[in-house]
């Protein structure tokens, strides 16, 4: 039996990186997928290529930052699915390289509203369909709350408080065998690029001790699996940083 089998996930911020990446491998885990992003033709795209694994993959358009399209999500899954197992809070909309005196009111509100009221409502949205038959509520997190990135203030702060209430709902849930964690990755990407690739590989060896940056497929989307899977049973509220041990550096 496959880790993820007849499972449920939905999987936000799925047309692309990670959700995407994590979609598939759930879809090769056995678990159908509800995936949603803006972009209904990149999710249509990535929906076949979970069904060539003998699931069912719904895509769903949806903006995270509106209320409407969260409930809309929600209710496609149960009507589609009977039931939600995981929840991937992955999506963000964020402008990332930007000094706190230069944030402007749109990129606070474009990254609150989509990485922290988002997963807030999300989690919320899930809790009645998981609470009989428990859940695994996974959300993304990053090094850049973890360090302070300098540029990345709202974003690193908007990542900070999705933490803090992956560990206040771990805490409130638990007694109906829903998990909640955060994962914390590093893999190649738009932030990664920028934190890194302008460095120059030497660095990029100092800091991770592994000495390269996360394959999305290889690296991380494993652990998205086994944090999904009963293997995790028994964790919750947790910062699972899957980073190559380059948090040691910090």
């Amino acid at each position: 039996m496959k880790k993820l089998e007849n499972k449920v996930a939905i999987i936000t911020g799925a047309s692309g990186g990670l959700g995407k990446a994590t979609a598939i491998a759930y879809a090769k885990a056995g678990a159908h997928v509800v995936i949603c992003a803006r972009r209904l033709e990149k999710l249509e795209e990535v929906a076949k290529v979970c069904e060539e694994y003998g699931v069912r993959a719904l895509p769903v358009k949806c903006d995270v930052m509106i209320r409407k399209d969260l409930e809309n999500l929600i209710a496609q899954a149960i009507e589609g699915f009977g039931k939600v197992d995981i929840l991937v809070n992955n999506a963000i909309s964020t402008t990332q390289g930007v000094s706190i005196m230069d944030h402007t009111e749109e990129i606070w509100n474009n990254t609150v509203t989509s990485g922290f009221e988002a997963v807030w409502h999300l989690m919320r949205l899930c809790y009645p369909h998981m609470k009989e038959n428990g859940g695994r509520i996974i959300n993304i997190s990053s090094g850049a709350a973890l360090i302070g990135a300098p540029n990345f203030g709202v974003y690193a702060g908007v990542k900070a408080g999705v933490h803090a209430i992956t560990m206040v709902a771990a805490r409130e849930w638990g007694a109906h065998q829903i998990t909640c964690n955060s994962i914390v990755p590093i893999f190649y990407s738009d932030l990664s690029n920028k934190l890194f690739d302008k460095f120059g590989e030497h660095v990029v060896k100092d800091i991770v001790p592994l000495g390269y940056i996360g394959d999305v497929d290889k690296d991380i989307a494993p652990v998205m699996v086994f944090m999904a899977s009963d293997d995790s049973r028994y964790i919750t509220g947790q910062l699972i940083k899957v980073d190559g041990g380059g948090d040691i550096h910090f």
